[in-house]
């Protein structure tokens, strides 16, 4: 039964590859309505969109899905409610690809709102504290995207997608839940960060970029926010020490180059990075999965060192998942990356502060994924490694390979056969050398880094709470629409439920009933003593007559 398990998955890897490279050359466009119900003059049907496009990313959600459900047979082997587990995940891929294929904001809502309960129950799987509210910022931030796409239905408003599509992507200033979403089992982030929820917002504003290319005011805010947020999360990156936070911010930083790309009008070239991305940030988050797991569940930075000779396959992994993420040369992420920022230096609409601020953010990635290179595989921390598990399963290493295909060459198959990218690049040698060097420099910045403060350069950031809080944005963002949700509730308990509700309800009829019911007994008590007395006179008046008489 587990080896047609396995070889059903290997199917759908395959399927999946095979969606991709035939959407890579997918010329046409077709409609397919199914009818669903008919009656006299009224109808109701789904209607599925098939064209490049869609093929491409349900071929990535496919392949990332198959590898990430294999991955759980060795990551999740001890859990207790595994089918249960695998149902919600089936669910959240179901919901995806659904979102995915519909071609209208109506019917999108069934699979967006389908993304945002299945991830409620997944980030709150492990039913603790943390978990819950992680899950209730998900959530909550959730719910202000699919208040924005009624919005957007309601009175077509374009300004309405934009900033829903920022809230599913985690944009400037609804970033707080992506990194709290951590609190998820591995190959639930694995799914969440590179094909899935928060690919929804960038897919969303993708396919309604002829709408809002219109709008220079939508582009030019989505410009800005994108950008702030690529620095944001790379300086935070640069001071985390939780090991899956680095590398959901990393997700953050790539979302906000596909958000930027858009608003430069470059949606091809943002559709491009999100496949790259998808590929190898799912095979960084199992790499990254598979040395938690062998640890113990340790993810600090700090708790983790030399890697390399005891889990080889996960070591391997991440290392060209890194590369990748770096934008380094014949990688995956280097050919949509190196076309993003190449076509970012020819628009005039991009100011020389916007091109330092994407300059910047570019660095700080390559500087924490030095790193996590330096710290994780090749660092020379004191970890104490005698409790280290080594059991890197055949069910790890499929999926690893997999995805490692998609990681070297996807970018160089895509690239080569979309006529889409058919741009033209002219730029200066100089700019040539600077966006080559932007690998590198976050690599040099790394020894310099190591040179001046030591072996442990990590000592000292405990004092910048301003990075460490995402510039305070978790303050600012999450924990005001907490204070304020959870005040209003008081209030309306206390006003309602414990007020005019229980007045007018069981509390009401249950003092009137008292108050009744005293009175009743009174009129009772009163009523005996009364006709007591009455008989009592009558009686003695009756004696009197007698005697008289």
């Amino acid at each position: 039964m587990q080896s047609k398990g396995n070889l059903g998955l290997l199917m759908l890897i395959l399927t999946g590859y095979l969606f991709i490279f035939t959407g890579s050359s997918f010329g046409s466009a077709y409609l397919l309505e199914v009818p669903v119900w008919e009656s006299n003059c009224l109808s109701f049907s789904f209607s599925f969109l098939l064209d490049n496009v869609s093929m491409i990313f349900v071929g990535t959600v496919l392949v990332i899905s198959g590898s990430v459900a294999t991955y759980c047979k060795w990551y999740m082997a001890e859990e207790l409610c595994y089918n249960r587990f695998m149902g919600l995940v089936w669910l959240f891929v179901l919901s995806m690809v659904f979102m995915i294929l519909v071609p209208n904001l109506v019917m999108l809502l069934i699979g967006w709102d389908g993304l945002g309960l299945t991830s409620f129950l997944l980030v709150a799987y492990y039913q603790n504290n943390k978990s819950l509210s992680a899950a209730m910022l998900t959530a909550f931030t959730n719910r202000i995207g699919d208040v924005l796409v009624l919005i957007s239905i309601s009175i077509f408003l374009e300004e309405g997608v934009v900033f829903a599509g920022m809230t599913k992507s985690a944009q400037m200033p609804f970033c707080a839940w992506l990194p709290a979403a951590m609190a998820a089992p591995t190959p639930v982030s694995s799914l969440v960060h590179s094909s899935t929820l928060v690919t929804a917002g960038v897919y969303l504003v993708l396919r309604s970029f002829y709408i809002i290319s219109s709008n220079p005011y939508v582009t030019q805010v989505l410009m800005i926010l994108s950008l702030f947020t690529l620095v944001l999360a790379g300086s935070s990156a640069v001071f985390a020490f939780d090991l899956k936070k680095v590398i959901a911010l990393s997700t953050l930083s790539q979302l906000s180059l596909m958000m930027f790309s858009i608003s430069i009008l470059l949606p091809s070239v943002a559709f491009f990075h999100l496949v790259t991305h998808a590929v190898f940030k799912a095979l960084l988050f199992l790499g990254a999965g598979g040395v938690i797991h062998s640890n113990q569940s340790i993810q600090d930075i700090r708790g983790l060192s030399s890697l390399w000779q005891g889990l080889p396959v996960s070591m391997g992994a991440m290392s060209v998942a890194i590369v990748s993420l770096s934008g380094a040369p014949f990688m995956s992420g280097f050919f949509s990356k190196d076309l993003m920022i190449e076509l970012s230096m020819m628009d005039s609409s991009v100011t020389y502060g916007c091109y330092l601020l994407e300059l910047l953010g570019l660095i700080f990635t390559s500087f924490y994924s030095a790193r996590i290179v330096f710290s994780v595989m090749l660092g020379s921390n004191y970890v104490n490694n005698s409790t280290l598990r080594i059991n890197e399963h055949l069910n790890m290493q499929t999926p690893f390979l997999s995805l490692y295909i998609g990681a070297i060459i996807l970018g160089v198959v895509l690239g080569s056969k979309m006529e889409s990218f058919g741009f033209v690049v002219v730029l200066e040698s100089y700019e040539s050398l600077s966006v080559f060097s932007i690998p590198f420099a976050g690599l040099i910045l790394w020894r310099g880094v190591i040179s001046k403060l030591g072996s442990s350069p990590w000592s000292w950031a405990k004092s910048l709470s301003f990075f460490l809080s995402m510039w305070f944005m978790e303050s600012l963002t999450s924990h005001p629409g907490k204070v304020t949700f959870f005040k209003g509730s008081s209030t309306v308990a206390q006003s309602l439920d414990q007020g005019w509700l229980e007045l007018l309800g069981p509390q009401g009829v249950h003092a009137g009933l008292g108050q009744f019911s005293c009175l009743n007994e009174i009129v009772q008590k009163n009523y005996f003593t009364y006709q007591l007395v009455v008989w009592g006179l009558l009686v003695a008046g009756g004696v009197s007559l007698i005697i008289f008489m």
